[in-house]
């Protein structure tokens, strides 16, 4: 059976979406990551550039490369948080909904990352 492009419930063959409600937040979806692409980019580009740099800079100042890599884990993780953008292929075979949760529950470990390098920082600081 096929499955409907959101919620992944089975339907029949000839439909794309189990109902009204999940072919509306379907198209808002990707309506609303059309609106904010170039932020997400932005955001997502700039955070993994400072988690880079800060692994390369925390063996010369410990307090300094944990900063930034405390910066981009929080900053990637609370965007990827509030705003979860799922790959294709990823929504391709686990659809949306489930998606979502997939990408959400890898932005708490970036969030988690972040907070823990940051109080690693403030104890370097201290």
């Amino acid at each position: 059976m096929k499955q409907c492009g959101y919620c992944a419930k089975e339907i029949s063959y000839q439909e794309m979406y189990c109902s009204k409600e999940c072919e509306e937040k379907y198209t808002a979806y990707f309506s609303l990551r059309t609106k904010l692409q170039k932020l997400l980019s932005a955001v997502n580009i700039l955070g993994t550039f400072l988690i880079a740099i800060g692994i390369f800079v925390a063996p010369l100042h410990s307090y300094a490369g944990l900063l930034m890599m405390a910066v981009g884990g929080l900053s990637v993780g609370l965007i990827t948080l509030l705003l979860p953008t799922p790959t294709e292929n990823l929504i391709q075979k686990f659809k949306m909904k489930k998606s979502v949760k997939i990408v959400r529950c890898f932005s708490l470990v970036l969030l988690l990352f972040g907070v823990v390098t940051l109080i690693l920082a403030l104890i370097k600081i201290l």
